[in-house]
């Protein structure tokens, strides 16, 4: 249980860092000048200046899937390892992680083909792996509910 907790208290950090890039991001975006000298770079993009918005909404997927791992997690310490509350946040987790890396390796593929540029292959690098992330969560979810009705199973013989 004690690396249960401890893999709480890593995603309790992960989502305040994915805060903390939220918050920094508006802010240089909305409320300072640091944007203006690269604006010429969007307007070779799909999107134009809108691109990074794109982004964000698969860093928002991302970070609410971090939430239902959180709570999911919750769930274990609270409830033991086999219950069907945390499988299924962690299905829903793994949906989220699988959409959002799908739809990131996509839009990467296509920012690739349109702007040439190198740096969009360690992007779709990202995005594999977190659709594996997002699949080996969908596992864990089904293993979970598998162990929860060999429990309940057990429970009724005895």
């Amino acid at each position: 249980m004690n690396k249960i907790k401890f893999l709480n208290g890593f995603v309790l950090v992960l989502i305040v860092i994915y805060l903390i890039h939220f918050l920094g991001n508006a802010y240089l975006t909305f409320f300072t000048d640091f944007i203006e000298p690269f604006e010429h770079l969007y307007k070779d993009f799909i999107f134009g200046y809108y691109t990074q918005f794109v982004g964000l909404v698969f860093s928002v997927l991302t970070f609410i899937g971090l939430l239902f791992i959180k709570n999911g997690l919750g769930e274990i310490i609270k409830e033991g390892f086999f219950n069907a509350h945390s499988a299924t946040k962690f299905k829903t987790a793994g949906k989220l992680f699988l959409i959002s890396g799908f739809l990131n390796l996509v839009f990467s593929m296509v920012l690739l083909f349109r702007s040439e540029e190198v740096l969009f292959l360690g992007e779709m690098g990202q995005s594999f792996l977190l659709m594996i992330i997002g699949f080996s969560l969908y596992i864990i979810a089904d293993i979970l509910q598998n162990g929860n009705l060999l429990k309940q199973e057990n429970e009724l013989t005895i």
